[in-house]
């Protein structure tokens, strides 16, 4: 009986390992496919969010990832989706990132959007807070205010606004700079 036993941990062991290294072999694949679609689609920034709501593409809870692109764009890629058009960074008109506290301070749109009726009796339940990135803008003459939160708790979404400010300063700078010549 010891026998049969050490057998089929000697056979549930070697299918393990033959899993694992399987799995690891797939890697250097996986991420030659990913800076593959990154170069094709010429994106400079790339982070996975939770889209909480206010875009007229996505559903409330829909992962996107919110690229960045170099041609002073951005965009929500969502696998097998098209959700919308490439939004110029000139289009932005608001942008920032808010904690819950923030947001139950300022009972607005997004707040609304993200907790629903609740939105004016939630209590803060933990120390950590969720960060949340708001955006506006205008797409063919409609404002349209979204509100997107992060899918991974080390990524920090602060780096999308560090990034899009640089990027309209640039534009900014280049256009004077078109003016005056």
């Amino acid at each position: 009986m010891d026998i049969f036993i050490g057998i089929i941990l000697i056979i549930i062991t070697t299918f393990m390992l033959i899993a694992m290294i399987s799995a690891i072999k797939d890697i250097p694949k996986e991420r030659q496919k990913y800076q593959s679609r990154i170069k094709n689609q010429n994106v400079l920034s790339e982070t996975a969010l939770y889209h909480m709501g206010g875009h007229p593409y996505l559903q409330s809870n829909d992962i996107i990832l919110f690229q960045i692109r170099n041609n002073n764009t951005i965009y929500f890629h969502k696998e097998n989706s098209d959700t919308g058009k490439e939004i110029s960074i000139s289009e932005l008109t608001r942008y920032e990132v808010k904690t819950e506290t923030d947001i139950r301070h300022d009972v607005t749109l997004t707040r609304l959007l993200t907790l629903g009726i609740f939105a004016f009796g939630v209590k803060k339940k933990t120390k950590t807070e969720e960060q949340f990135l708001i955006l506006s803008y205008i797409q063919n003459n409609v404002v349209i205010d979204c509100m997107f939160k992060r899918k991974y708790s080390g990524t920090q979404i602060g780096n999308i606004i560090s990034t899009i400010t640089k990027l309209k300063i640039e534009s900014n700078r280049r256009e004077r700079e078109e003016c005056v010549n």
